[in-house]
């Protein structure tokens, strides 16, 4: 350690080479401060809102001959030549683009009057889940086929998408 000489007025002030406890002490002040001012940023910051959603809700109706007529009661679509519509039967939500939007299960199963022919009821099949809003999507239920909708569409009929599978003819088809 150098012996300390006297100070010379007008000369620079002479620090010890590590700075000092004056030099430490800002350092340490500079850093908390930092410290302090990114945590207060990080607090400020909120993630991103999510997009908005929608509940998409559905009814899939099988349409076809069914051996009881006992409407309201529980229906099969197996009774109509469908034995893959059922409840647990997967509906599956993509957006235009194909994209995986969500998927749920067939609900219910209930006999109603068909609004056509003598024997011709319908089993109504229902399903309801949130999707992202995107500008078109796709239902598929089971392997059944997609059915495009737009979000116009969607919004003209409150958001229910109702899909049907059996043949509606006035005079009973072919």
């Amino acid at each position: 350690m150098e012996p300390e000489q006297p100070e010379v007025a007008g000369a620079p002030r002479r620090h010890p080479p590590d700075g000092g406890v004056r030099g430490v002490a800002g350092r340490l002040s500079s850093v908390v401060v930092f410290g302090v001012l990114a945590l207060l940023a990080a607090g400020c910051s909120r993630p991103p809102a999510p997009p908005p959603s929608r509940t998409l809700g559905g009814t899939y109706i099988v349409h076809g001959v069914f051996p009881h007529r006992n409407y309201g009661a529980p229906c099969k679509g197996a009774d109509a030549g469908y034995p893959d519509v059922r409840p647990g039967t997967t509906v599956t939500v993509e957006d235009g683009t194909g994209a995986m939007l969500g998927t749920v299960a067939l609900e219910g199963g209930t006999l109603r009057k068909g609004l056509l022919r003598e024997r011709d009821d319908d089993c109504v099949f229902s399903f309801s889940l949130t999707v992202p809003e995107r500008d078109s999507y796709r239902i598929e239920v089971g392997r059944r086929g997609v059915v495009a909708f737009t979000r116009s569409d969607l919004d003209r009929s409150n958001w229910k998408a109702d899909l049907t599978i059996g043949a509606y003819t006035m005079f009973g088809g072919i």
